[in-house]
Parts: structure tokens; C-alpha cells; sequence
């Protein structure tokens, strides 16, 4: 054997040596004690649950969306269940010229960012192929896939550069699994091999990349309201998910509990894009 490779040997042996089980907590109060969140979309309906899922479990989240009043509004209600947990930056999904800026005032928030999760996104407007345009395409594809992309970048240089293995979620749709023509559907498609991409790369550096595919979910974005009905022919439950049922599993997976979760977009549909796929 050469010298060359017994060296290799030698090193192979003590990074085995190095790599130790970790016992979790699992206290779901203590579950992501001392960590730091970054949550863009986090005004909305299944990004401002996540945000409450992650203060309960002991974090402090830096919550980020376009309109001032929704930020503060967002900031004041996680403050009243966990004082002091919460802040808020401005954060335009859409215009990445700005990431730079958004990570530092992110950072600044709690001194650290361990976890981000994009919840940020937009439907297809006038969804008809007949009426697409080239505004509307870029509008959607630079919210939902283009944004999230140079966003997760940037983000990893930081994580790198301070030895923060963290994680980062991102919040797909089950439109992602069918058939697509609108700009919202190829952006899902996109986000889908985007996210297993990424955490191929990024694992290497301690950093878990997942996602997650709500089916139609109870929120402002499909126009839903407070004490409406859920029921909905959408999926084979006949009803919409809840905003907590997301926020549950996303807390999950961002945590350690879901450390050996790499790669995955775990579809959170009721059988839709599984066993009931639609065009």
C-alpha cells in the first residue's frame, strides 16, 4: 500500500471517529431553544403559523414580507405569546439586488441566523394560457423560484463563513407533482429540483435543505376567510389544510428531530399529487 494511501486510510478512520449520534430534546417547548429563524412569506397565512410553531418551540424569528403594517401587525401578535421573540425586516423576494442588505438587517435581528424558511409566493394571475404574458411570467417566476434560489446562495456563504449548520425549508405546493402551463406550476416544478439540488451541495457543509408541498390550504391566498367552510373537492379529504397542520411539520423538519430528512419535498396534500393527480 502506498503512502499515499494509507494517509487516505488514516483520515477516512478519523472522520468515522468524528461523526457521533445526537440525542434530541424532545420537549416541544425546548425543541429549537437558542436558535434564530429567518421566515420570508412570514405575514401570510401558513408562514405566520410557522412563525407561532417556531416561537413555542423557543426560538426568535425574524419575520420578513413587503408591507409594513402585516410586519408589525405579525411581530406584535408573536411578541404577546413570547415576549421579545420576535422582529421584522423588509424583505422583497422579487428583487435580489437587495439579498445582501435583507441577510444583514436579518442577522442583526438576534445576532444569527440558523433557519430559514421561504414561505414567500404568489398564484398566477388571469390563469389562462390564451392570456399569458411575459410580465406576469417573470413576476411570478422571480417570487417563486428565481428569488428563493439567489436568496439560498447568499445565505449558505454566511452559514459557511460562521460554522452554522442550519436549515432551510422551503414552501412548495402539490402543484408541483402534476401537470403544469401556468407560471405557478412550472415555478413549483422548478422549486421541486431546485430543492433537491441544493441539498446535495449544501449537506456537504452541514446545512439540511427540505421542502414542503402543502395541497390547498385555508389562507388569504386562495381567498379564503376566517369561518368559512373547508370543505373542498380539491383532495380525497374533501377539505382545505389548516395553516397549523403545515406549521407542525415544518417546525419538525427544520429542527433536529429532521436532521436525516435531506433532499425531501414531503407533500402534505391528502393524496393530491399522489394517488390523485389532476392536470
Amino acid at each position: 500500500m502506498s503512502v499515499e494511501n494509507k494517509l487516505d486510510k488514516i483520515f477516512a478512520m478519523k472522520r468515522k471517529r468524528e461523526i457521533l449520534p445526537i440525542i434530541h430534546e424532545v420537549n416541544s417547548c425546548e425543541l429549537l431553544k437558542g436558535k434564530n429563524a429567518l421566515i420570508s412569506g412570514g405575514t401570510g397565512g401558513i408562514g405566520l403559523a410557522i412563525a407561532e410553531e417556531l416561537v413555542k418551540s423557543g426560538a426568535n424569528v425574524v419575520v420578513g414580507g413587503t408591507k409594513h403594517n402585516k410586519l408589525k401587525q405579525s411581530v406584535e401578535y408573536l411578541n404577546n405569546i413570547k415576549a421579545d421573540c420576535a422582529k421584522y425586516v423588509k424583505f422583497d423576494m422579487s428583487n435580489s439586488d437587495l439579498f445582501d442588505s435583507i441577510l444583514k438587517d436579518a442577522i442583526a435581528c438576534f445576532g444569527r441566523i440558523d433557519i430559514f424558511v421561504n414561505a414567500a409566493g404568489v398564484h398566477t394571475e388571469n390563469a389562462s394560457i390564451d392570456k399569458m404574458n411575459s410580465d406576469e411570467v417573470d413576476r411570478i417566476l422571480n417570487i417563486n423560484l428565481k428569488g428563493p434560489y439567489l436568496f439560498s446562495i447568499k445565505l449558505r456563504e454566511y452559514m459557511i463563513e460562521n460554522r452554522i449548520k442550519g436549515h432551510m425549508l422551503f414552501i412548495s405546493s402539490s402543484r408541483e407533482f402534476e401537470p403544469a402551463w401556468s407560471p405557478y406550476g412550472i415555478s413549483k416544478w422548478g422549486l421541486n429540483g431546485m430543492i433537491q439540488g441544493l441539498a446535495s451541495i449544501f449537506v456537504e457543509d452541514g446545512i439540511i435543505v427540505n421542502g414542503l408541498a402543502p395541497g390547498t390550504t385555508a389562507t388569504g391566498l386562495i381567498g379564503y376567510h376566517n369561518g368559512e367552510s373547508i370543505y373542498t373537492e380539491d383532495n380525497m379529504l374533501k377539505r382545505l389544510a389548516l395553516p397549523i397542520e403545515i406549521a407542525t411539520i415544518a417546525k419538525m423538519m427544520v429542527s433536529g428531530v429532521g436532521d436525516f430528512i435531506v433532499g425531501e419535498v414531503v407533500r402534505v396534500s391528502a393524496g393530491r399529487g399522489i394517488i390523485d393527480i389532476r392536470s
